[in-house]
């Protein structure tokens, strides 16, 4: 039974400070969900809010996955290009960044 937790803003992790364990708040994780069972109070984390900057650096990381398919000797598909340039759409297509959907990718 876990006693001695501790929430990292840092790590942004449930921290065991008797073993230094880093758990991740989860559900599905196994460590974190025996937290809830406890009822321990740190297990009421809510994550912090999505932002925009949160939305731009997965859409870039998107983007950059699939810089490849553009190169000059490739030609990409007419999915492959619409799926990029949704990527490029998300920001004003949405109201907030909770509402963002995001594309899928071919082949996916």
């Amino acid at each position: 039974m876990r006693k001695n937790l501790q929430w990292d803003k840092m790590g942004s992790v449930v921290k065991d400070m008797d073993t230094g364990e880093s758990i991740p708040p989860v559900p599905g994780n196994a460590d974190y969900d025996e937290i809830v069972e406890q009822g321990l109070a740190i297990a009421a984390y809510t994550p912090p809010a999505i932002t925009w900057a949160d939305v731009r650096s997965e859409r870039d990381g998107l983007l950059a996955a699939t810089d490849w398919w553009a190169v000059s000797d490739r030609a990409m598909s007419a999915d492959e290009t619409n799926y990029r340039q949704a990527l490029r759409d998300v920001p004003q297509n949405f109201a907030s960044p909770a509402d963002v959907v995001w594309p899928t990718k071919p082949g996916a």
